[in-house]
């Protein structure tokens, strides 16, 4: 295999345990692993590529990526959002609104979306909101082909669940659950995650229990057994909203979602777990709240921060240094669209401080460490999430020659402030170019084309909302226009 050089103007290594800037610095790798960052290279060489005014950096790690047309930027001005489709009508016969194809295309669409920002390795997400029931092992097997046709590293794992939150029709929440479909979808993401070696080792097993309020206890228990079993990564969306807090109070004897899980042996530093923005439970205290963030850290779990959607939301978790004083690993997932890490890094810098109220509270280095370092230490992986020799070769290119980027003080400031994705142009996965100059090469995809046709089955998709939502009402009232609106 050839041995090739990378220099540009910045190169984000590895040294002393932490990332270090290498200023007109060089990476070498052959295959797919790293040989060298640094600067001074002496061994052999059969290339080398000069990046110019860049930064080369390890590829980001996304544990929440939106694998899915976005159903949440609908939530985004149509408010209350159990009023307007975030959760069904109780008397709507789940099915499935996409065909496999459709769904098939979802994936293609959103994995090469990751691509073109600069993510390397991806645990997917989806909406079941609007699924007969959850996710199957058929449907991730052809994700499974789609992600190692594009060279995307990804983590998967069907989605399942014991039961959903639904409005009744006088206007009250509750649930609805089918225990037994739930075992059946863990047995069966279980076996998908046991099939998984015919396609090397980009793509991994993981489990994905879809939110904590529609797991019950015995779901929970066996999700437990099986992560520890198979050694995995299990991802459970928790602590995110007033609904599961109520829920989860009033079925599980007023115990919070962190109790919850400790209870039936979930906590784990396999567990992955997205949002965290409301601890404590129902009744939250202070005290309730530290009593949760140190069975957390104890347990040497991994939160998910997904700064954009939160924000989107009103809604963001406590604190980045409260959570590293308790011994939290602090990760990075972007779970809404654009799938764009450097600016999810903005915003979660932002919002630490907002909510804090305190600009020393998180730092650009905080939260590029999150897509990162972050990422890499909570799928238990000390070859990724950095460049130094022994690693994976798994590498994205910044462009700084972009005259959209303003004067360049530091670089991982001044990305994490005055860049966005679209100011990646290269992606090498595992040693093999994914994008370069902007553009898919590993495969040939017509991304123009791509994009009308997310735009057509998105359209489509809208028009099942009346049969879906509280009251059935027709679409232009659950998702009326900013203004007014005419037509020809």
């Amino acid at each position: 295999m050839k041995i090739i050089k990378m220099t540009a103007r910045y190169v984000i290594g590895f040294k002393d345990g932490g990332h270090h800037i290498y200023e007109n610095g060089e990476l070498v790798y052959q295959g797919d692993r790293i040989l060298f960052a640094g600067h001074g290279y002496e061994g052999p060489l059969d290339e080398t590529q000069d990046m110019g005014n860049a930064l080369i950096g390890p590829g980001f790690i996304d544990l929440d990526a939106l694998s899915d047309l976005d159903s949440t930027v609908l939530a985004f001005d149509n408010q209350p959002g159990w009023k307007k489709g975030r959760l069904p009508a109780s008397d709507w016969q789940r099915r499935e609104t996409y065909s496999s194809d459709e769904l098939d295309f979802n994936k293609r669409y959103a994995f090469t979306q990751l691509l073109l920002n600069g993510i390397t390795t991806i645990a997917p997400i989806t909406s079941i909101l609007y699924r007969e029931w959850a996710e199957t092992a058929d449907e991730f097997h052809r994700a499974a082909d789609i992600a190692a046709s594009l060279g995307v590293r990804a983590y998967l794992g069907p989605a399942y669940m014991s039961g959903y939150g639904v409005v009744n029709p006088d206007g009250s929440l509750d649930m609805r659950f089918d225990e037994q479909r739930g075992l059946k979808g863990l047995e069966e993401a279980v076996r998908f995650a046991e099939q998984l070696d015919q396609y090397g080792d980009t793509i991994s097993g993981m489990l994905a229990p879809d939110r904590i309020e529609g797991c019950t206890p015995e779901l929970l228990r066996q999700t437990a057994d099986a992560m520890r079993t198979l050694d995995c990564p299990a991802r459970l969306h928790s602590c995110q909203g007033q609904f599961e807090l109520d829920m989860v109070h009033e079925l599980h004897n007023g115990l919070s979602s962190v109790q919850l899980m400790a209870e039936y042996g979930l906590l784990d530093r396999r567990l992955l777990l997205p949002h965290l923005q409301y601890l404590g439970g129902k009744h939250s205290t202070p005290e309730k709240v530290q009593r949760d963030l140190a069975l957390l850290g104890q347990a040497g779990v991994n939160a998910v921060i997904c700064p954009i959607v939160a924000g989107r939301h009103s809604k963001f978790f406590h604190g980045v240094r409260q959570f590293q004083q308790a011994g939290i690993n602090l990760s990075l997932g972007t779970d809404t669209f654009p799938p764009d890490m450097i600016q999810n890094m903005h915003m979660g810098t932002i919002l630490s401080r907002v909510e804090s109220n305190d600009i020393t509270a998180a730092s650009a280095a905080d939260y590029y460490n999150m897509a990162t370092l972050g990422g890499a230490r909570a799928l238990g992986r000390d070859d990724l999430g950095r460049l130094c020799a022994g690693a994976k070769a798994d590498i994205m290119v910044f462009d700084f020659d972009s005259i959209y980027t303003g004067q360049n003080f530091d670089p991982i400031t001044t990305m994490v402030l005055n860049g966005n994705g679209r100011d990646i142009k290269g992606v090498i996965i595992n040693g093999e170019k994914v994008v370069w100059d902007r553009q898919l090469v590993k495969v040939n995809i017509d991304l123009q084309a791509m994009h009308h046709q997310a735009q057509q089955q998105f359209e489509r998709f809208m028009t099942s909302y009346p049969e879906r939502c509280y009251q059935h009402p027709p679409l232009q009232e659950i998702f009326p226009p900013s203004f007014p609106l005419s037509r020809p």
